[in-house]
């Protein structure tokens, strides 16, 4: 990828990117914090915990979704995290303890405005 990964000051996350860095919808993060190890969720986790406001911060100077490319990758980690800190905070492991491994869960969006669901399912 030509220029800058992410922005200046986020060197240090560039690590996670080939895991999480295409992961840009709620089914595909799921799939990565299920394929990753426990041990990889938490180097994630500890490692972009401490950054997080200032990721915040620096994400919060650009409209949105109009990111920039390092920018928009930066996003994209932080949106990672939610499912890193399932395993972590959570669960203690990748997985979902009560499910069985390659299990399968409907992910649901429902539109507040006029009462529509919309879902898709993830792997």
């Amino acid at each position: 990828m030509p220029g800058l990964l992410l922005p200046e000051g986020f060197e240090e996350l560039e690590d996670f990117l080939h895991e999480w860095g295409s992961a840009k919808d709620i089914a595909a993060r799921y799939s990565v914090r299920q394929s990753l190890s426990y041990e990889r969720l938490c180097a994630f986790y500890k490692t972009m915990v401490p950054q997080l406001e200032d990721v915040f911060a620096h994400l919060d100077r650009f409209p949105y979704p109009q990111l920039p490319p390092p920018e928009e990758a930066l996003f994209t980690l932080a949106l990672g995290l939610t499912e890193a800190a399932q395993a972590v905070e959570i669960f203690g492991e990748p997985g979902v303890p009560s499910a069985q491994p390659g299990h399968a869960v409907e992910i649901r969006v429902i539109a507040a405005r006029n009462g529509e669901e919309a879902g898709r399912q993830a792997q």
